[in-house]
């Protein structure tokens, strides 16, 4: 159960932020530097980043880092969030392309990647694989993923069929559902979406989504549902200030994440929000909060990558 959104800034700035809902992991700030090397668990293939990468994940996997999120050297951002039980791999690989485990996919993408645009034409090489014929066992990770970048665009891409499919988010919010568009036919009904029919409209707020009237419309949803997140995160971002830069843009971001944050339970599950962070494109800064935190922490690349 995660939720993540983008939050743009009057001074041209993006901030690219997520709860990460899982069970108890060890998650830390990582920098992986320009040539970073690796080697793939599903074949055990030896793999090269040209670009560096800030992220937050796991630096004691075996093989290589587990990067959950973060943002390389170029300003491409990106996430990989759970997609309840919908992940539709490849058993077998397609001679030419990189065969992966879905969790390995954010590594290459961020590393391997400058842009949107960047991702759109080299999608079609990489293929996510199932462990049936890899050489470590790895299971089944139901993983799909969020990319942003400086243009503003925001897109989904999701595992079908043994292809990767990219889809353009205009709602710049999205959380584990494995039918997005049913997620937003689901916010309709607290807000007009503008965005939907008439998507030459241009707020002055680029955050706003909705013709801003709310007159008539139910009391948005509680509870840590998929359904239940999407549509806050979208409403607090619809209701939001416009932030005028970067330190602004995190403060709304972070009560925006306080709307979906989802806390321990002893009755629930074993999941809560392990941690939240956000990445400035612009900047290329990353702040990250762990449960048992109260404190953001701020990172940056090295001066010298």
């Amino acid at each position: 159960m995660c939720t993540s959104f983008q939050l743009k800034s009057s001074d041209g700035g993006l901030v690219f932020a997520r709860t990460m809902d899982w069970h108890p992991f060890k998650a830390e700030a990582l920098v992986l530097p320009k040539n970073y090397e690796w080697t793939s668990v599903y074949n055990g293939k030896k793999m090269t980043n040209p670009y560096a990468i800030l992220g937050v994940g796991n630096s004691e996997m075996r093989l290589h880092a587990d990067i959950s999120d973060g943002v390389n050297e170029y300003g491409l951002a990106a996430q990989k969030l759970t997609f309840s039980n919908q992940s539709d791999y490849a058993s077998e690989g397609e001679a030419g392309k990189i065969q992966l485990a879905a969790f390995e996919f954010l590594l290459w993408l961020l590393g391997n990647c400058r842009s949107i645009e960047d991702v759109r034409q080299k999608i079609d090489t990489v293929q996510l694989m199932t462990d049936e014929n890899s050489t470590f066992k790895f299971g089944r990770n139901d993983l799909h993923f969020s990319a942003t970048d400086s243009s503003g665009q925001m897109i989904n891409i999701e595992p079908h069929g043994g292809r990767l499919i990219i889809s353009n988010n205009s709602i710049g919010v999205v959380t584990n559902a494995p039918k997005f568009e049913r997620e937003v036919e689901k916010l309709t009904t607290y807000m007009d979406l503008n965005i939907l029919t008439e998507p030459s409209v241009k707020n002055n707020n680029p955050n706003q989504i909705s013709t801003g009237s709310f007159n008539g419309k139910p009391v948005f949803p509680g509870g840590f549902t998929l359904t239940s997140r999407f549509i806050r995160a979208a409403v607090y971002k619809e209701r939001a200030i416009y932030p005028k830069n970067e330190q602004q843009n995190i403060i709304e971001a972070w009560h925006i994440l306080n709307g979906v944050t989802v806390p321990k339970s002893e009755g629930r599950s074993g999941t809560y929000t392990v941690y939240r962070s956000a990445v400035e494109v612009t900047s290329r800064r990353l702040y990250l909060q762990t449960y048992e935190d109260l404190n953001v922490q701020v990172y940056r690349f090295p001066e010298e990558l």
